[in-house]
């Protein structure tokens, strides 16, 4: 909403959006609200990207084409690398514990 005054001194204002010509009055306060709206949609275009990262089929925001599954392959690599580091842990741990209870087993 974008307003002209075209007699300043006698108050005389037109709202350009619209072509009216009316009286300004001293005790309304005018907001211009456009470049609110502008960063509500902005918000609003993120959160939608933000719950669509919570289906593994769909793409980001700013992604490449064909990047379609991306999330669901990187789901998968995530559990591989975390799997892998925890049978590994678990492993050593079992190891370390046999070989205290059993010194006998590796030649001590």
């Amino acid at each position: 909403m974008e307003l002209v005054k075209i007699c300043p001194e006698i108050g005389i204002v037109m709202d350009v959006d619209t072509g009216i010509v009316a009286e300004m009055r001293k005790d309304i306060l005018v907001v211009d609200l456009n470049p609110i709206k502008e960063e509500i949609n902005k918000l609003e275009t993120l959160s939608k990207a933000f719950e669509n990262s919570l289906d593994p089929r769909s793409a980001p925001l700013k992604a490449y084409d064909g990047r379609d599954n991306i999330y669901s392959v990187g789901g998968l690599f995530q559990s591989a690398f975390f799997g892998f580091w925890i049978s590994l842990s678990i492993l050593t741990l079992g190891l370390i514990l046999v070989i205290g209870l059993y010194p006998k087993l590796i030649g001590l």
